[in-house]
């Protein structure tokens, strides 16, 4: 209804009205989102820790601790709600946080910081405790309510039975000197190893030097007369943690003295069989021995069953040949004894049981006890010997010149593999001093025999003639005046039938006279200050390193020579420098040796025997 076109009607009016409401309740809506989305953190009075109820606080807590940190330090609000970081010991906190794990007292003594000098660690560990259950009477119980320490896992609560575990292993031994150690798993190390770095106090002890001196410290009251030490044991006693065995390493004992070889034809050491290499054969009669005795037999047999030990082993100051004696004050030596039950036995006893059991073969004295660095010297000094040495003279060219072993084994070998080794050992092949056949290179090399020479197919095989071309062959034989005619096998033929004939009219060679006796004594006399070149001689070229070794004639003494059935035998003493060849100084090896009492006197010279007569050493 309208009035004068003034008026709206009814449902103008209402909608209008609804169209203002939306956009009212719009507006309201996105004031709403606007407020959320200017919100920061912190604007709100949400709390997201309302839900944790916070512990009462004792009385103990208000105190100070006069030694460090105090508790109010450290609200226990903080602490049991993580928002604070456990401070390590020997603050306040530190060592409570130790008791609440439940560590025992010698952990506590070992990682909470507060040992004093000349306190062990259970009284340590127990000062700890007091502290903080006197601070707070709800620790009292913490020990209770953990049955394993988290650092030792319960391992210092078995001192007594370890410690009575080793002593039951080292009841069969005598010793002065023990040294104990032990052994952890990988995993409880490291654990350990984290939890006091994380909660112990800087420079805690470690759990495995700890455990160890606590277990000494019991030994020594069950073993008195034991002394535990930390290097050189007599005994090491490792305990296994995980199975709390014990396993006992027995250091050798060592005795020094020094023996005299009488008799020849003995080794200083086990020669094990050639044929069986050790093992028993029926050419050793199942010994397993190349000779029957030898000087470390002789001393190590009869006293091994007075030190009940397992083994022995030799160790000299030098050695001698089999076919040499020992004399004047005699060889030093070690003799060592492995894994032995006793110790402690006299000199005189040993020596006396030595020299009876020996019976002449032997003898010994200067006997004591020895350590292992003992060895280590007698092995490493260089000492001068004496040599009493009888040698008979024969003409020149009379005895067989030695020929040098082949080298032989791996040690020998060239290294290198393909062409660059296969060069290498032509090359080796080629420096060797060995006859090797003729080719038509080395014809017309510088050094190589002269045609016109009659010697010079000498030595010559029908195989290395063979190789030659004929033009050479034909050459050959126009230089020693044979017929050049003929296929090339007659032309070989022919030249190792002349060889053969030069050598069966081949002139005499006459020996020089022997020196007579005054000279014999005057070229030995100076002999004194002589330097020698020895090469490695040929008896142990197997096993020696091929080289050249200067050596000194310190003092030549006694020299002596007499004729006996129309012979020559000479006997003279010799101080040498350490690791002189004596026998080549004496007969020079085929000239191995330079220079030589044989090639002074130009004679060769016959070893008869030879005798070590004094060891300038100790």
């Amino acid at each position: 209804m309208s009035r004068n076109g003034d008026t709206l009607s009814d449902e103008e009016g209402d909608s209008k009205a609804s169209k203002s409401g939306e956009v009212e309740e719009a507006s309201e809506v996105e004031e709403n989102w606007a407020s959320y989305s200017n919100a920061g953190f912190g604007s709100t009075d949400y709390d997201l820790w309302e839900d944790l109820a916070p512990l009462k606080e004792t009385a103990g807590d208000a105190d100070s601790d006069e030694d460090g940190a105090g508790f109010d330090d450290f609200p226990v609000e903080q602490l049991d709600t993580h928002l604070q970081e456990i401070p390590t010991a020997p603050a306040a906190e530190g060592l409570k946080h130790l008791v609440r794990l439940g560590t025992c007292d010698h952990c506590l003594g070992r990682v909470g910081g507060k040992k004093t000098y000349g306190q062990s660690l259970l009284e340590a560990g127990k000062g700890v405790r007091n502290l903080v259950v006197t601070r707070d009477a709800n620790m009292a119980e913490s020990r209770d309510d953990h049955a394993i320490c988290p650092f030792c896992e319960e391992l210092f609560a078995e001192i007594e039975l370890l410690a009575d575990l080793v002593s039951d292993e080292l009841a069969p031994y005598e010793f002065s000197r023990l040294q104990i150690g032990g052994q952890f798993p990988k995993a409880q190390s490291e654990a350990e190893d984290d939890l006091r770095k994380r909660y112990g106090a800087a420079g805690s002890l470690p759990l495995k030097s700890s455990l160890t001196d606590e277990i000494a410290k019991v030994l020594v009251e069950k073993l008195p007369s034991v002394k535990m030490v930390n290097e050189k044991p007599q005994i090491l006693a490792l305990i296994d943690m995980l199975t709390l065995g014990v396993n006992i390493e027995v250091r050798s004992h060592y005795i020094y003295g020094r023996y005299r070889k009488l008799e020849r034809g003995i080794p200083q050491t086990r020669w094990p069989c050639r044929a069986c290499k050790g093992r028993g054969c029926e050419q050793c009669n199942n010994t397993g021995k190349q000779y029957e005795t030898s000087v470390q037999d002789l001393i190590g047999e009869p006293i091994l069953p007075l030190f009940a030990g397992d083994d022995h082993a030799f160790h000299g100051m030098g050695r001698e040949d089999i076919d040499v004696r020992c004399m004047g004050r005699g060889r030093p030596f070690v003799i060592e004894i492995k894994n032995p039950r006793r110790r402690s036995l006299p000199a005189s006893e040993l020596e006396q049981k030595i020299n009876h059991a020996a019976a002449g073969k032997i003898e010994v004295d200067s006997m004591r006890d020895s350590t292992r660095s003992e060895v280590v010297r007698i092995k490493d000094t260089p000492a001068e010997k004496s040599y009493r040495i009888r040698f008979r003279l024969l003409p020149q060219g009379t005895l067989p010149v030695p020929e040098p072993h082949p080298m032989r084994g791996k040690r020998n070998r060239r290294k290198g593999r393909g062409r660059r080794g296969r060069r290498n050992e032509s090359q080796a092949e080629a420096e060797t001093p060995t006859a090797s056949p003729v080719t038509s290179g080395s014809l017309e090399s510088q050094n190589s025999p002269n045609p016109a020479d009659p010697q010079a197919v000498v030595g010559l095989d029908e195989k290395s003639l063979a190789k030659l071309k004929k033009t050479e062959l034909v050459a050959m034989c126009e230089q020693h005046n044979l017929a050049k005619t003929g296929t090339k096998p007659i032309l070989v033929e022919r030249l190792l039938n002349h060889r053969l004939e030069t050598q069966s009219v081949e002139p005499e060679i006459i020996a020089p006279p022997l020196p007579d006796l005054d000279t014999i004594i005057a070229t030995l006399d100076g002999l004194a200050g002589t330097v020698l070149e020895q090469r490695t001689p040929t008896r142990v070229a197997h096993r020696r390193a091929d080289k050249v070794r200067t050596r000194s004639v310190l003092e030549v003494t006694d020299s002596s020579a007499e004729i006996i059935d129309d012979e020559i035998f000479v006997e003279v003493t010799l101080r040498c420098e350490s690791g002189t060849y004596v026998k080549e100084t004496i007969h020079g090896d085929g000239g191995r040796t330079n220079p030589s009492v044989a090639g002074l006197l130009s004679a060769d010279c016959e070893v008869v025997w030879l005798d070590v007569a004094d060891i300038h050493a100790d």
